[in-house]
């Protein structure tokens, strides 16, 4: 009970600072569009943080940021999922970049495919990953099992095809470390 009031106090600390559109980021955040901001990196550089669904424009913001800062890293703050094919260009390019991606709260269906790509994947002890199988299972399933296995998770893409698109198979922190989906989590 006290880590789901230290956490709601958290995101309630967070949402009053944070800049229009944005849940989970903080009041230093720049929007930049498609659910992304920038933030400031301790040090110098930049972190992007994706608080929101993923979408064609999210990958088109994300791809000319890459080109153009010096960004450290992609951190999830939550997102719900989103457009597969922009999260599977978000994906190739962390990986050719080898980023690091950090999930703070919460990152379903499309997002985790974003996650898988980074070279460090850290989740806060409270994060959760949901998978499940796409909407248009003929199409999606061979465009994801060729992505998964690219990113080197082929059975954690077989086993989200074991459950129905419209329900979730929900992952905590300490279960994704167990699968080796996440490097390290935070505490």
């Amino acid at each position: 009970m006290r880590r789901i009031i230290t956490l709601v106090l958290a995101l309630v600390a967070l949402t009053a600072c944070a800049p229009s559109g944005g849940l989970l980021v903080s009041d230093k955040a720049r929007p930049m569009g498609g659910n992304l901001f920038i933030e400031p990196a301790s040090g110098g550089g930049s972190f992007l943080v994706l608080d929101g669904e993923i979408s064609p424009e999210t990958s088109f913001v994300f791809q000319a940021v890459i080109g153009q800062a010096d960004v450290k890293g992609l951190v999830i703050a939550q997102s719900p999922g989103g457009d597969l094919l922009a999260a599977h260009q978000i994906g190739r390019t962390i990986k050719r970049e080898r980023m690091n991606t950090l999930v703070l709260v919460s990152c379903i269906s499309a997002c985790v495919d974003i996650f898988v790509a980074g070279r460090n994947r850290e989740m806060t002890d409270f994060a959760e990953l949901g998978l499940h199988s796409a909407t248009n299972r003929d199409v999606s399933y061979q465009l994801d099992r060729k992505y998964w296995r690219e990113m080197g998770f082929p059975t954690i893409n077989e086993k989200a095809y074991a459950v129905p698109n419209s329900k979730l198979w929900i992952m905590d922190a300490k279960r994704a470390r167990e699968l080796r989906v996440a490097t390290n989590i935070i505490r």
